[in-house]
């Protein structure tokens, strides 16, 4: 027998209400159902920001040790460069030295020249010197050409090694100022790459510095993110206890009141035989009188119904199962937690029947089973069973109203925490939640 529960009078106000929950409680196949997609996001975006981040600072490490580098190559570049035109200073100095000591013994031959000319009756002599030789002046030659190199055979010798002492200096002047061309073009060539250095460094420690906030910002929403998700998760828990409390009050309530209706059968009972016994001692009084009529009084007596038996209850839609009734590993937050239902994939404007006979006990909306619907059963087989239905579009069934096996009761819908059109059906048995499949649907 089925005996509904109870119902308060205040239920339809349940329409209004909105919980802050997080998600319905769906099944792992479907990932969208159990994790936050926002979450999901925000930590992908964190981890993929910690390794950008990563990558940029491996970077601006090598930048930094090559820009650390160049700054002492480029150092040792400007002392070379600066030994290189000290040296090249010296060289010229040196060459101006030694070309000063090659005119200055030019200098000293001419005048010897002209000294000696001078004394050898001068224009004679040259003109002896310099004109065609004869026989004649042959002798006055020789002897003039004789003393004038005699004199200045120590100038010549002198000259001649001025003369060395300067292609030398030149020499090494002209090597110094290549050294200090090629020391002036390394070390214009490592000041680029110097800079070039630093301007990588400077660029990878604004990429880093972006980064850096980039990964702050991603973790910061990863954990307002997180933070929502569990607020959410606690919510929907708060609201499973507060279903299962409000069907075990409904459940105190009519057993009390089937405890009160069954004390007021025994009473009446009770009256009932006390009734016949006094009519039957009535009635043998005034058989006794008449003394031969023999009479009997009988009583009836009300007897409890017994509990029809079990059968299975009808499926609310025909439709295939997406997803069972179960524990899930929560892919986001890491903890197992219940699939409470089992889930059937009906597409939206699907009807929905009644599982069996019973009164409607709540409908409301809430964020994450979206529009729900409960019915009372009342006591099968010694349980108190109450079937629910969520994510509807609407419901055609009001609170307190009697509904029969079968009866369309509302539709399939896409309302609350869902990525999809789909039914999501929930049993009861004396206020805890149950596999809707292992007893009571086949």
């Amino acid at each position: 027998m089925i005996t509904a529960f109870g119902v308060p009078a205040g239920a339809d106000e349940l329409d209004d209400r909105k919980s802050q929950l997080q998600q319905e409680m769906a099944a792992q196949s479907d990932a969208v159902e159990d994790a936050n997609a926002d979450l999901s996001a925000a930590v992908g975006r964190h981890n993929e920001a910690k390794a950008n981040l990563a990558a940029a600072e491996a970077k601006l490490a090598k930048a930094e040790a090559a820009e650390r580098d160049a700054q002492a190559l480029d150092e040792l570049r400007a002392a070379e460069l600066e030994a290189a035109e000290i040296a090249l200073g010296k060289a010229e100095a040196d060459v101006a030295a030694a070309l000063a000591a090659l005119e200055s013994v030019n200098r000293r031959i001419n005048e010897e020249v002209l000294v000696t000319t001078q004394q050898s009756d001068g224009l004679l002599n040259l003109a002896l010197l310099f004109t065609d030789v004869t026989t004649s002046n042959l002798n006055q030659r020789a002897q003039l050409a004789q003393t004038l190199f005699d004199s200045s055979a120590k100038q010549l010798d002198e000259l001649e090694m001025r003369r060395l002492a300067l292609e030398d200096a030149q020499a090494a002047a002209d090597a110094a100022r290549d050294t200090a061309d090629a020391a002036r073009q390394a070390a214009a060539e490592q000041l680029r790459a110097r800079q070039a250095a630093a301007d990588e460094a400077a660029a990878l420690r604004t990429e880093v510095a972006r980064l850096v906030e980039e990964a702050a910002a991603a973790q910061q929403a990863a954990q307002g993110q997180l933070a929502a998700e569990e607020a959410r998760q606690a919510a929907l828990q708060q609201e499973a206890a507060s279903v299962e409390a409000r069907i075990q009050a409904r459940i105190a309530a009519a057993k009390k009141a089937a405890a009160e209706k069954a004390a007021r059968e025994k009473a009446a009972r009770e009256k009932a035989a006390r009734d016949a016994a006094a009519k039957a001692a009535a009635d043998k009084a005034a058989a006794a009188k008449k003394a031969a009529t023999t009479s009997r009084s009988t009583g009836t007596v009300s007897r409890p119904a017994v509990a029809a038996p079990t059968s299975r209850f009808l499926m609310p839609v025909g439709a295939r199962i997406t997803s069972r009734y179960g524990m899930r590993l929560h892919p986001v937050l890491g903890y197992w937690k219940l699939h409470d239902g089992t889930d059937f994939g009906a597409s939206c404007g699907t009807p929905i029947r009644a599982a069996e006979d019973g009164v409607v006990s709540e409908r409301y909306y809430n964020a994450g089973y979206g529009n729900r619907l409960m019915i009372d059963h009342g006591l099968i087989d010694g349980d108190y069973v109450t079937t629910g239905y969520n994510h509807a579009s609407r419901y055609t069934v009001r609170v307190g109203q009697r509904v029969s096996r079968g009866q369309v009761i509302g539709y399939v819908g896409n309302t609350g925490y869902s990525t999809g059109c789909h039914l999501h059906l929930m049993v009861w048995e004396d206020g805890s939640v149950v596999n809707p499949l292992a007893k009571w649907f086949g």
